[in-house]
């Protein structure tokens, strides 16, 4: 009989999966997908054969989690950076509030939520709404630039919240990117820019699409690499355990 788990963990069944896997990201915990039909029974013993691979994905998260900004008792921000953009937003929760605003003036920038800090899931909404306006105010414009500069063509770009999609690319040339991205360094958001736009020419990612994107991205390599540890610029708010 194993051990009894320390760790805590959320269990999906997929129809798509076609064996067990664990997962491990900052904010969703560790996650084990089974295909469907798996004898949950046999869970323990999985999580027991990994348990060395689960406290180093464990550590080099806690490694990598940069300080968190303040925030409420309930985990919502006091206040927003988006590195891209060079600003940081206060955020003020206030009920008389008829609706939410965007403050700029001499006392900085101020997000003013129409919804008391005590009403988590009222408040989150409000703040990813206003996330999707900022990300269309400012990731759509920055696309079309360099969509023009390199001389790429599509059909239209749209900015969702997705989950783990940074960007995709379908086979009309619809292009979306992940409002996410405003958290992220320039260059990463640059790179995932350049990587959709390329697969307006390949939808793949054979030689010719990696050497398209090396054209428009020499440091495709190092930026790719980081991509996949780029959650930890993505506040927790944004993305909560469910």
């Amino acid at each position: 009989m194993p051990k009894s788990l320390t760790v805590s963990y959320t269990v999906k069944v997929s129809s798509r999966a076609k064996s067990a896997r664990l997962t491990i990201t900052p904010h969703g915990g560790l996650v084990v997908v089974l295909p469907e039909g798996f004898n949950k029974k046999h869970l323990p013993d999985l999580l027991f054969r990994h348990d060395a691979w689960i406290q180093k994905a464990t550590e080099k998260i806690k490694a990598h989690r940069p300080d968190p900004l303040p925030s409420t008792e309930n985990g919502l921000p006091c206040s927003i950076v988006f590195p891209y953009l060079n600003e940081e937003w206060r955020v003020v929760y206030n009920t008389k509030a008829k609706r939410v605003l965007d403050v700029d003036d001499a006392g900085g920038k101020r997000l003013l939520l129409s919804a008391d800090v005590d009403d988590a899931e009222l408040s989150r909404r409000q703040l990813l709404a206003w996330l999707k306006r900022q990300s269309q105010k400012h990731l759509v414009p920055s696309f079309e630039k360099l969509a023009i500069a390199h001389d790429f063509n599509y059909s239209e770009v749209l900015v969702r919240l997705q989950h783990s999609r940074w960007g995709s690319c379908s086979s009309r040339r619809l292009i979306t990117l992940n409002t996410k991205l405003l958290f992220l360094p320039d260059y990463l958001i640059r790179y995932i820019m350049i990587h959709e736009l390329c697969h307006t020419v390949h939808m793949n990612h054979s030689k010719a699409f990696w050497a398209l994107v090396s054209r428009h991205d020499p440091f495709w390599r190092t930026n790719n690499a980081e991509m996949r540890s780029a959650w930890k610029y993505v506040p927790a708010w944004v993305s909560p355990k469910s």
